[in-house]
């Protein structure tokens, strides 16, 4: 220390220490701070020095200091020349102010979200925060709240906009700067979600697949799904994989964001069950040929579409079998009887509905006539008496028409005569009628007359050879009468050819059955026999008719317009005849067929048809219709263009005879008449001196001279082009050059539009040739001159332009080159001069040798390239050849070149030397030459990149260095290249899969996640991840080389799973992670659901059960159970005929892998049919009055019934429950059953006990003629004995008993009746009585032990339990 001259004691000042105000623990650059130097002992009139890292700061002498940078800062306290030590070293730390930055996962909203944006500072000092809408503060409100560093905003539309915000430390004056803008987009409506339909339907049915998708545009959604307003699922899409109509119902969706959410507009589902398929018809019996209608009912009216079915085969629609909408036409054969099901599918949808009831059709083989009845028949009837036909066709809706020969009666099942008369007299048949189907009974005589003369009668006097003639043996008598037949003396036997029928004779006619015919008639079992009638004469012709067809007019061409008549006759006298023309099927009644207006329609065949009775004869013309012949119209010159004053001749032409024909002229569509320039002359027009004006679309059409209707159609139009102005003709050069040169060919043309045209050629004003081309075949200068053409045609001719033509001498070739000598491999270029600059071609030749085009002989131009050889050394000259033409200089002077020993080796090395390199590994290339040379540059090219120097190394490869590297080696002009591929990709993206069929499991289930990787999978291992962190194995999870294995799955683990692979030898090398999979574990395992097809809660015997099995997911295999029993292993088990033993509880087991899971149990409870009691009702009246059997049938349960009735398993018609049966010989051996039958559930009955006749009604009418007389015999006796006993009586016998009557049971008991005491003390007087009674007793004897009475004693044994006798 010092001390100054003034003598004063030093003083002794303590060190100082440095404070700061404030004391912040970071100070920011934009903050000033405070330091101040603090003296112990509070010394006081110091000064003090302040220092910064080391050097003095200027002198203020103040204990503060303010400080606006950052250092090492010390200080020191003075008092006059005593100082302090310096104090300890203060450091003072300014830093940059943090950046705020807006974060937020907001960049859009709608009004009535909360959006939070989060002002972040990596600071962590006590801040308060601005928030900036643009350049606008935001002031903290209910709409825009501000709580420390967040922003929240009650969005509003008026709230989009860019954000910014910036921090300020509390009690200072640090603030940052704003942050970067943020946008937040305000969308000024709010949208409802879009609520999406997969595959949409209404209604939807029972099992179809209902898919929902909601979506609402933006990040961040959840959506909950509503049915009605319960609350179903959190998920952008609602699945009902297999619907039902508990799904029915009003479905909408929430969009939810925070606190925020929006409803969708509802949409309506509607699911119900699958309607039922009904088999409707009038028809359940039909015969052969009919045509019946089956109707697949549906009460939904949907687009559906059929299929039909007789027993389990689908019917196809044929010919046979019509299908049409919903209705099955049969056209009915014998085949098609059987059961009847049909099925709707919806079109373009997979529903299908079961198959329908099935619809019984009988079909008879066989179609028999109906049955035509005569009702107390005589023959003959006599007139006043009654006549009562019968018709009668098995099967209903029959109608009945009547007919006389050929005359209508009645339509009625009955028809009847109450009175006859003779002329009553005929033929009668009835017809049954169904739909369009009939059938003509056996034809029934009826007669009504005295007995008669036999008589021949007939139409016919004359025939035809094959026509059938009847002859008709008349007998006024009405008696069973037989009939014989002569010609001339001799009698006709029936055979193929005279047919004898009743009454009738039929002849098929021959040419001898010409001559007299006669009859006679005898009754049948009797002599009774008439004389021959009178004779009848048939004429046969020679030969069949022929038929002669005439046509007027008799053109071989009919135009179309004009009339023609068509006429058919027969050529013999005949008469009786019916004419019918047919053309397609049209048809005309008449000998004349009459055209009027002929049209192309007309053309064809025409038949004409003669018709007597069944003899019908044809023939036909052809009628040939076509419309008049088609001008056509041609310009009569070689030439169609014309041109100004040229003539123009038109001709119209018409094949064939053209002088039958005028022609008419038609311009721009009217009529053309002549004038001064235009003029006709048969079929020609001419136009004497061409205008524009005559140009325009001409045609014409012919006029027939004799069949004056006749025009035929224009001519296809024709355009005639006069052109406005006269071209020159076009002067054409073949291969032109500028200039020519000596010995070269000179080719011009000359060409004029049109044809016609002759040319001539001028040279200067010299005249050369007549011709379109001119040619000098081999110039020389002289040639060298002005050529033009002329085009002439008629008296009409044009110049051409004139074309200049130059000729001259050929030039020399000359070769330059700075090559004299070169190393094989080089380059060496020798270039072949020529003075001029036309488009030459060169030759080059190496002595008297051509060079020609090589890889080692390059010629472009004029330049030849040597890829230089040893072989190359030699003498070089050239030669020049313009292209295209045929000139050709002389060869050049002879230029040498001398080549030296060989080419260097280029030779390459990689480094690894892997076939492929993948990313990230270093390679190197080496370039260098085999043979020792110096004295060449190195040069490595890819693309554009160019590196000197023998090594070109790749530290960290990627896949831009993939491609071919070429190593460059010059020394002077001689360069050699040489290439190498570089082959880098990427290693190969592992592929991650689930290894089982199905991707979504169940809690325990085993899950098997396997990582693949092309190629060969044994050089990599492997590394998993789950949401991004990497798996350890523990006790569920588990590695084997590329599997991962979940023993035993929960919940939990559903996460996303991806995996790796790492290179084993190439250490530095790893796959990118393969594409994440997402595992989803169920929570919950369901159980099976059983699914009940047409469920009811029990069902009766013969019903169809059917159940279906499902399990949600893929893989499932499905076992049912009866009980503990295994019975299939199906997705669906059904009972096509449910019995008793089928009842019990049903479940499924569903199974994939070893995992297993049973359904609910199914309670499936199966009754009988209400029993069917079949019961003998027969009254005695109807016993006596006809043998007929009343049979009554009886369910009783309750319901309403009808009834079937079945004779030995075939069905009878009705459906009452009585069944009134006629005993006869077959009657009485059939069984009878019966059944119950109804619309709805159960819909029949369990079948009837049969029931056998036998002979029961033979049985008891003998059993009532016995009791009828043992009831007269008691009658008898009972009166007798009276009479004895009142008469007689006799003394001291006891009293006879009051009641004489007794049952014949009693009978048998007693050993003595009271009656037997009386009369057994009378033998003589009662002798009678005796004998009466021992008849009483045999009778009643018999009844006991006779076999009819056996029978009806016990009826069980042989009517199966039925009573009888009703009302007795």
């Amino acid at each position: 220390m010092s001390q100054e001259s003034t003598g004063d004691p030093p003083i002794q000042i303590p060190k100082p220490n440095i404070s700061q105000n404030p004391t912040h623990k970071v100070l920011y650059s934009t903050e000033t701070v405070t330091l101040h130097c603090k003296v112990p002992k509070g010394a006081s009139e110091l000064q003090y020095d302040w220092y910064k890292d080391s050097a003095k700061l200027e002198p203020d002498h103040q204990s503060s200091i303010n400080v606006r940078d950052g250092g090492i800062y010390e200080c020191m306290a003075k008092n006059g020349s005593s100082e302090s030590e310096k104090s300890d070293s203060y450091t003072v730390t300014l830093q940059a102010l943090p950046e705020a930055k807006v974060q937020s996962d907001w960049t859009e909203a709608f009004p009535g979200e909360k959006v939070s944006l989060q002002c972040v500072i990596p600071e962590s000092e006590n801040w308060t925060y601005m928030w900036f809408r643009g350049s606008e503060p935001i002031v903290s409100s209910d709409e825009t709240s501000i709580k420390d560093n967040t922003l929240t905003l009650s969005v509003k539309s008026s709230h989009g906009g860019e954000y910014t915000c910036q921090a300020e430390l509390k009690d200072r004056t640090v603030k940052t700067a704003k942050s970067e803008s943020y946008p937040l987009t305000v969308h000024d409506n709010t949208p409802k979600p879009d609520i999406r339909k997969d595959q949409w339907f209404d209604p939807f049915y029972t099992g179809e697949k209902v898919q929902l998708d909601c979506n609402m545009a933006g990040d961040g959604w959840k959506y909950d799904w509503y049915k009605d307003s319960e609350t179903l699922i959190t998920d952008p899409t609602y699945i009902i994989h297999s619907a039902s109509p508990s799904n029915t119902g009003g479905y909408h969706c929430t969009a939810k964001r925070g606190d925020f959410s929006v409803d969708s507009e509802t949409l309506q589902v509607r699911v119900q069950a699958l309607p039922e398929a009904k088999v409707q018809s009038d028809w359940t019996e039909a015969f052969l040929g009919e045509k019946v209608s089956l109707q697949c009912v549906i009460r939904e009216t949907e687009n559906w579409t059929y299929m039909w079915f007789k027993g389990s085969d689908k019917i196809d629609h044929s010919d046979e079998t019509s299908i049409k909408d919903n209705t099955l036409t049969l056209s009915v054969k014998s085949s098609h009887g059987g059961e009847y099901t049909c099925q709707a599918e919806l079109k373009d949808r997979t529903v299908k509905t079961a198959k329908s009831k099935s619809y019984p059709l009988t079909v008879h083989d066989k179609t028999p006539k109906p049955d035509i009845r005569k009702d107390q028949w005589f023959d003959p009837f006599y007139t006043g008496e009654k006549i009562q036909l019968d018709c009668n066709m098995a099967g209903d809706g029959w109608k009945y028409d009547w007919y006389k020969d050929s005359e209508t009666l009645i339509t009625d099942p009955t028809y009847i005569i109450h009175s006859t008369s003779p002329s009553d007299t005929g033929v009668y048949h009835c017809k049954a009628k169904r739909g369009d189907f009939s059938v003509d009974s056996e034809t029934l005589q009826v007669r009504v007359q005295a007995l008669p003369e036999a008589q021949v009668k007939s139409d016919w006097t004359e025939a035809f050879p094959g026509e059938k003639v009847s002859l008709q043996c008349v007998i006024r008598e009405t008696e069973n009468w037989t009939y014989m037949w002569f010609k001339g003396s001799d009698k006709i036997d029936h055979s193929d050819e005279t047919s004898i029928k009743d009454n009738t004779l039929t002849l098929s006619v021959k040419s001898s059955h010409g001559g007299e015919y006669t009859c006679q008639a005898k009754l049948k079992d009797r002599t009774v026999k008439t004389a021959k009638s009178e004779s009848h004469p048939l004429t046969v012709h020679g030969s069949k008719p022929t038929v002669v067809l005439k046509q007027d007019p008799s053109y071989q061409e009919i135009y179309t317009g004009e009339e023609v008549k068509l006429t058919c006759s027969i050529e013999q006298k005949t008469s009786n005849w019916e004419y019918k023309w047919q053309k397609d099927s049209e048809k005309v009644n008449g000998h004349t067929y009459t055209i009027s207006n002929a049209t192309l329609d007309h053309n064809g065949e025409y038949t004409c048809t003669i018709t007597r009775r069944e003899m019908t004869y044809t023939k036909s013309t052809k009628l040939n219709i076509r419309e008049p012949p088609r001008p056509k119209l041609s310009i009569n010159s070689q030439w169609k263009t014309f041109y100004p004053n040229e003539k123009v001749t038109l001709k119209c032409s018409i094949d064939g005879d053209s002088s039958k024909w005028g022609y008419e002229w038609f311009k721009d569509g009217p009529q053309l008449s002549g004038d001064k320039d235009i003029s006709f002359s048969g079929n020609t027009l001419t136009i004497r001196s061409a205008n524009a004006i005559h140009s325009g679309q001409y045609t014409c059409r012919g006029k027939h001279h004799t069949r004056t209707p006749v025009t035929t159609r224009q001519a296809e139009a024709l355009k005639l082009d006069i052109h406005d102005k006269t071209p020159k003709p076009d002067i054409r050069k073949d291969q032109w050059f500028e200039p020519f040169y000596t010995g070269e060919k000179i080719q011009l043309g000359c060409y004029m539009p049109g044809d016609g045209w002759m040319y001539d050629w001028y040279k200067d004003s010299e005249t050369l040739i007549t011709d379109p081309t001119y040619i000098i075949h081999s110039t020389s200068p002289s040639d060298t001159g002005v050529y033009h053409c002329k085009a002439k045609r008629g008296d009409f001719s044009v110049d051409s332009e004139t074309l200049q033509v130059r000729v001259q001498a050929l030039p020399e070739a000359q070769v330059k080159s700075d090559w004299t000598e070169a190393f094989p491999g080089e380059k060496v270029s020798l270039q072949c001069v020529i003075r001029e600059t036309e488009n030459w071609t060169y030759m080059w030749f190496k002595g008297s040798d051509k060079i020609d085009h090589s890889d080692e002989t390059s010629i472009k131009d004029n330049t030849l390239t040597l890829s230089v050889k040893s072989s190359h050394g030699g003498e070089y000259t050239c030669q020049a050849k313009l292209k295209d033409r045929t000139v050709k200089t002389a060869k050049s002077k002879s230029h040498p070149l001398t080549v030296h020993g060989s080419k260097p080796t280029v030779v390459f090395k990689q480094d690894p030397s892997y076939q492929e390199i993948y990313t990230g590994e270093e390679v190197k290339l080496t370039c260098s030459i085999e043979q020792k040379t110096s004295n060449w540059e190195y040069k490595w090219q890819k693309d554009s990149e160019k590196v000197n120097g023998h090594t070109y190394t790749i530290s960290n490869a990627t896949l831009d260095h993939n491609g071919e590297y070429t190593c460059t080696i010059t020394r002077r002009e001689m360069t050699y290249t040489k290439s190498t591929t570089l082959n880098i990709r990427e290693p190969p993206r592992p592929t991650l899969s689930i290894d089982s069929q199905w991707k979504t499991f169940y809690p325990n289930e085993k899950v098997t996640l396997k990582c693949s990787i092309d190629g060969d999978s044994s050089k990599w291992g492997y590394e998993w991840f789950r949401n991004g962190t990497r798996l350890s194995g523990d006790e569920d999870i588990s590695f084997s080389s590329n599997k991962l294995s979940i023993r035993s799955a929960k919940a939990s683990h559903s996460r996303q799973y991806t995996c790796r692979g790492k290179h084993l030898k190439r250490t530095p090398v790893t796959t990118r992670q393969a594409e994440a999979l997402k595992l989803h574990i169920h929570v919950d395992t369901p159980k099976p659901h059983i699914r009940k097809y047409h469920w009811f809660d029990f069902f009766y015997t013969e019903e169809k059960v059917q159940l279906g099995c499902n399990m949600s997911g893929d893989g499932w295999e499905y076992h049912w159970y009866k009980g503990s029993k295994l019975l299939i292993s199906n997705p669906n088990h059904t009972i096509n005929s449910a019995s008793l033993s089928d009842t019990g509880v049903y479940h499924c087991t569903a199974k994939r892998a070893d995992f297993s899971v049973n359904s609910e149990s199914l309670q499936v409870q199966v009754g009988a049919r209400p029993p069917a009691v079949l019961s003998l009702e027969t009254e005695l009246s109807d016993i006596m009055s006809g043998n007929i059997l009343t049979l009554r049938c009886n369910v009783s349960d309750g319901r309403q019934w009808s009834y079937a009735w079945f004779e030995n398993k075939q069905r009878l018609n009705g459906s009452s429950d009585m069944c009134k049966v006629t005993a006869t010989e077959e009657t009485i051996k059939s069984e009878f059953k019966c059944q119950g039958i109804r619309t709805e559930r159960p819909l029949y009955s369990a079948l009837s006990e049969g029931f056998t006749a036998n002979n029961i009604i033979l049985k008891r009418k003998i059993l009532l003629a016995i009791s009828g007389c043992v009831v007269c015999c008691i009658v008898f006796m009972i009166i007798g004995c009276l009479v004895l006993r009142i008469t007689r009586k006799p003394e001291g016998k006891e009293t006879v008993p009051e009641d004489l009557f007794f049952s014949m049971a009693d009978s048998k008991k007693q050993t003595a009746s009271p009656l037997e005491e009386y009369m057994d003390n009378s033998p003589t007087e009662m002798e009678v009585c005796e004998e009466k009674e021992d008849l009483l007793t045999d009778h009643v004897s018999d009844v006991h032990v006779d076999d009819v009475i056996k029978d009806e004693d016990s009826p069980a044994a042989e009517a199966n339990g039925l009573t009888s006798f009703k009302g007795l």
